[in-house]
């Protein structure tokens, strides 16, 4: 993997396991982070009248929406500032393999993508939809490996976070980068 340029960290995992109640948490504490790009699109269009079987007709123009949004946000990022990213670009190939989606072209966007560590949420034991998180159980607990496996394969340095309180998981996780020796 070559030497890391950035102050960026990415927490991920499987639908429901915590990612975002953890990056409202280091927000409050003052840092910045990223918001989970799929949520923050699939708001975007229904606030433009647009329904979420609309949205998610074609779920390869949706997973491709969800990786060019979040190709597109972090070239604006400053990399000298600690951030923290709501699933990182990688995430995409994990959805990609879910739904079958060649991921031959696409990987020309994902290969460079590029965190100082990669934080792997354990999911939670209270599973639930909600109006954007559609998967099933089963999906879900295909994407808790295939997460992982997108990240090893691309060479990272993925740090599993068990099933805490939430202010505990905030706590391994920030004592894990002040002894990061990167």
């Amino acid at each position: 993997m070559s030497e890391i340029q950035n102050q960026w960290y990415v927490i991920t995992g499987p639908p429901c396991c915590g990612k975002s109640t953890t990056i409202e948490l280091l927000s409050r504490r003052g840092f910045w982070v990223r918001p989970e790009v799929a949520r923050e699109y699939i708001d975007r269009e229904m606030r433009k009248g647009r329904e979420i079987q609309e949205i998610r007709a074609s779920m390869q123009n949706f997973q491709v929406d969800i990786l060019m949004n979040s190709l597109e946000t972090e070239q604006y990022l400053p990399k000298e500032k600690i951030i923290f990213f709501d699933r990182g670009v990688p995430d995409s190939l994990a959805y990609f393999r879910l739904h079958g989606i060649p991921v031959e072209k696409y990987m020309k966007f994902i290969k460079p993508a590029r965190y100082r560590k990669v934080f792997y949420l354990d999911p939670l034991d209270n599973y639930s939809v909600d109006y954007a998180r559609v998967e099933s159980v089963n999906e879900r607990d295909k994407l808790a490996h295939l997460l992982w496996q997108a990240y090893s394969d691309l060479d990272f340095h993925v740090e599993r976070v068990p099933v805490l309180a939430a202010q505990e998981r905030v706590e391994y996780i920030l004592h894990r980068i002040t002894q990061d020796p990167c």
